[in-house]
C-alpha cells in the first residue's frame, strides 16, 4: 500500500470506532481495489471520512477519460506530493475547497522552515 493510500483511507475516526487490525483491513482492501480500478479504467472514486464523507475522484493522471465531473480530481501523484509526510486534516480539507471552488492543482508542500507561513 503506498504512503497516500495509508493517509488517506480510514481516518483517524474510522480507526478507532473499527480497531487497528480491522482498520488496516479495511484500508489493504481500500488500497488493493483502487490499484486494480486506476489499472484498468485510471479513475475511481473514494468516500472521505476526512472530508465528512465527500467523494472525490482519484486519477492515474491527467490525461484520464471517463471521470465524473461533479468531483474535485486528484493525481496519484498530487496525493502521493500531500502524503508524503504526516499531513493535518485541516490541510487535506483546504485543499479539497480549493480544488472543488476553483480546480486548483498540488504542485508541492512548503512548509514553515521553507518560507511558508
Amino acid at each position: 500500500m503506498e504512503k497516500w493510500q495509508e493517509s488517506l483511507i480510514p481516518g483517524q475516526a474510522g480507526i478507532k470506532e473499527l480497531g487497528q487490525d480491522a482498520a488496516a483491513a479495511q484500508a489493504e482492501e481500500v488500497a488493493r481495489h483502487t490499484r486494480e480500478l486506476l489499472a484498468t479504467r485510471g479513475w475511481c472514486l473514494w468516500k472521505c471520512s476526512v472530508l465528512g464523507g465527500d467523494i472525490i475522484a482519484v486519477v492515474l493522471d491527467e490525461t484520464v477519460d471517463g471521470v465524473p465531473e461533479e468531483y474535485p480530481v486528484y493525481t496519484a501523484e498530487e496525493l502521493g506530493e500531500l502524503c508524503q509526510d504526516s499531513v493535518s486534516e485541516a490541510t487535506l480539507r483546504l485543499v479539497y475547497e480549493a480544488k472543488k471552488l476553483a480546480g486548483a492543482k498540488v504542485t508541492t508542500k512548503v512548509t514553515n522552515s521553507e518560507g511558508g507561513k
